[in-house]
């Protein structure tokens, strides 16, 4: 994907925030923050990062620079900033808000597919969105104000299976946003820097991970099938998904081994093969990367058992690989 050149300038002023560094792991794919009135008045300079950005305003008078536009939001308004986007806030003391960012692959199934590419790739892809601000007259009829409220609530509860329910509110106001943007006769703004061929390659290359993940898959090969040089389309895929070609297989074969240790009753290492892992001891450490905790202790979460030990087969196979 290519970069106009007043985005790249306006990323070269900003500061990249790396949300999941700030959690101190891989495995967050949302955040939601609900900020009451301050008493003074506080700016956030210019940054940008991987996730997609919803603030809500509650209360008040925020004011936001999204890639060099100013925009001025009141009580019920909406703003959308894209990932990778550039931008700052400045908020009046009495203004209050919730703040929603997201992992823009939190909007793919787990088993991803054409249409995903067709319909969520263009936006992710894009260097903005179709249209900035919602104001408050066309939400107050719709349940998007009560979607946001409630994936803040889900998040600050932590309640049991409060992850899922966050996805799907977010998949809910997406799609919400997808369908306005059709009826409206708004297009992702994506003619300039990426073409329907650049679609067209990225959907054959994420479906030829869903096919073959188990096996051995190369970006030397992808490259290959796209017609692309090794270098080239490591960039292209990197500027594409937001991600580096061994991050996304990586994530693939995580959430497919997600699905063997929900519905069967298969060892670690059985998991690890089928999922085209090399070795136990490395899926062990890639899935706690991803997931923040082992698959053992992901099982008995989902099935509400005792996690308050790792099994020591987990403990023996992780000890083992950080000894070579």
């Amino acid at each position: 994907m290519s970069i106009t050149l007043s985005h790249a300038a306006s990323i070269a002023k900003a500061q990249y925030e790396d949300i999941r560094k700030s959690f101190n792991t891989d495995a967050v794919s949302f955040c939601a923050h609900y900020h009451e009135r301050s008493g003074l008045p506080s700016e956030i300079p210019a940054h940008y990062h991987e996730y997609i950005e919803l603030i809500y305003v509650i209360e008040g008078t925020f004011v936001a620079t999204v890639s060099g536009r100013d925009f001025i939001l009141n009580g019920g308004d909406l703003l959308i900033v894209n990932a990778n986007e550039p931008h700052s806030f400045y908020r009046k003391a009495e203004s209050k808000f919730i703040c929603l960012q997201f992992d823009p692959f939190l909007l793919f199934s787990s088993i991803r597919t054409s249409f995903e590419a067709r319909f969520i790739m263009p936006f992710i892809i894009s260097s903005s969105s179709p249209q900035r601000v919602v104001k408050k007259a066309e939400l107050e009829t719709t349940f998007i104000p009560s979607l946001i409220h409630n994936v803040q609530n889900e998040y600050s509860q932590k309640d049991y299976g409060y992850e899922l329910a966050v996805r799907s509110d977010i998949c809910r106001i997406f799609l919400w946003f997808l369908r306005k943007w059709r009826a409206q006769g708004l297009e992702m703004e994506i003619k300039d820097s990426v073409r329907n061929e650049d679609i067209e390659r990225l959907e054959k290359v994420l479906e030829y991970i869903d096919q073959h993940y188990m096996h051995t898959v190369s970006a030397d090969k992808m490259a290959k099938l796209c017609n692309m040089s090794y270098s080239y389309f490591s960039r292209f895929f990197k500027a594409s998904v937001g991600r580096s070609f061994s991050e996304y297989l990586t994530y693939v074969r995580v959430t497919e081994a997600e699905k063997r240790l929900i519905s069967t009753g298969k060892s670690i290492s059985q998991i690890a093969y089928e999922t085209g892992f090399t070795n136990a001891s490395y899926f062990i450490t890639q899935f706690k990367r991803y997931r923040n905790m082992t698959p053992k202790k992901f099982k008995q979460r989902l099935f509400n058992e005792d996690i308050s030990l790792e099994s020591s087969d987990e403990k023996e196979i992780v000890s083992v690989y950080a000894a070579r």
